[in-house]
């Protein structure tokens, strides 16, 4: 009998959670994709990469409001059991508060575990692939951003100005220059000019100009010729978008193996980012956000389980009701404000993850006191 009560607590709870999650996990990922439409109206990318770059983010959300979301579901679950004397139950069938409290408690374990698993893992690695789809995509969104009269710098080393659209490859009074201002000091600035131009071959991106002109510098001499037509190809040139990992992107693995290094005063060097002491504090944040935060979620439902040292009987219970969320909310916030005061020093991290830990058997011993006394 006591596995069936406590399954249909923790489905309800689950799917709560999950109900929960969905809903504001759905919207936040909704404004996150509006914001995210300058890879498609100013970086020059289809609809198809910002679609999976922004459906590879969705994890990272999920990962975000999981704490909270968990512990809503927690809250309110107590709250509708006691309302409904489903709560009366358990102790009817011989479910002490403290044999109550340590099943909940085994079940945020588990939930602790999950949300390591897509901090550590699901998340970067999907933040990684989505940076990937902007890395290896050409500029296939180009020719609706070339627009008559406008100079577009989307293209990074490249600014190309239009000054007639015929059609949607066709172009009249090209202007294109390459290097990031007029600098003939550079040798790799050139300035071409086309009275006519489509784009060919969608793929490649090559920029067919007719009956134009060139001008180069070479060892601080002008060169100039005309042309009656080249192709110019666009391949070579990259989006503006940001192509290396940031650090919430990157694996575990290698932001530990970085700040172990750091710690011990040892080189790491890797292709993808720079293990640098100045970046110190900032990967162990990112440790924090990945290890040491999903510890809170136990004593998040520690606080929950005040609710079981007060029935709806009392006079006063829904003040206890919102002392009670309010703690909650405390702890939340606590969590995240530990987060900004993380230090570059192995005493500061194992400060940090010694903290949930106090917390949890302070509170824990406090609330096996407060149900002793009911």
């Amino acid at each position: 009998m006591e596995k069936l009560l406590f399954r249909k607590l923790i489905t309800d709870i689950s799917f709560r959670a999950l109900t929960i999650a969905f809903t504001i996990g759905l919207i936040v990922w909704i404004i996150q994709a509006v914001n995210y439409l300058d890879f498609v109206i100013d970086d020059g990318h289809n609809f198809k990469i910002y679609f999976f770059y922004n459906l590879h983010n969705f994890p990272k959300i999920i990962h975000r409001i999981l704490p909270f979301v968990f512990a809503i579901s927690i809250f309110f679950e107590l709250i509708k059991y006691e309302k409904n004397n489903e709560l009366l139950i358990f102790w009817t069938n011989g479910v002490s508060k403290k044999k109550f409290i340590k099943n909940l408690i085994n079940f945020t374990f588990l939930v602790v575990f999950l949300q390591i698993l897509i901090g550590s893992f699901i998340s970067p690695n999907n933040q990684f692939k989505a940076r990937l789809f902007l890395k290896n995509s050409n500029m296939d969104f180009l020719p609706n951003l070339i627009k008559q009269g406008k100079f577009i710098d989307t293209i990074s080393g490249l600014t190309i100005f239009i000054n007639h659209k015929k059609d949607n490859n066709s172009f009249e009074n090209i202007y294109i220059q390459e290097g990031q201002f007029v600098d003939f000091k550079q040798n790799d600035n050139q300035i071409i000019y086309a009275k006519e131009g489509f784009l060919i071959n969608k793929d490649k991106k090559l920029f067919r100009l007719l009956n134009g002109k060139i001008i180069s510098n070479n060892n601080n001499r002008l060169i100039s010729f005309e042309f009656d037509k080249i192709d110019y190809d666009l391949s070579k040139f990259s989006s503006r978008s940001i192509k290396k990992p940031k650090i919430q992107e990157l694996s575990s693995v290698k932001l530990i193996k970085c700040t172990m290094s750091l710690m011990s005063g040892q080189v790491y060097i890797d292709d993808l980012f720079s293990c640098e002491n100045n970046k110190l504090k900032n990967f162990n944040q990112e440790l924090y956000k990945r290890f040491i935060k999903p510890f809170y979620l136990p004593i998040l439902t520690i606080v929950c389980c005040f609710l079981l040292t007060f029935s709806k009987e009392n006079h006063n219970y829904t003040l206890r009701i919102i002392k009670v969320f309010i703690c909650v909310f405390l702890v939340l916030v606590v969590s995240e404000i530990f987060m900004r005061y993380i230090q570059d020093s192995t005493v500061y991290l194992l400060l940090f993850l010694s903290i949930p830990f106090i917390f949890f058997s302070f509170i824990y011993v406090f609330l096996l006191k407060r149900l002793t006394n009911v």
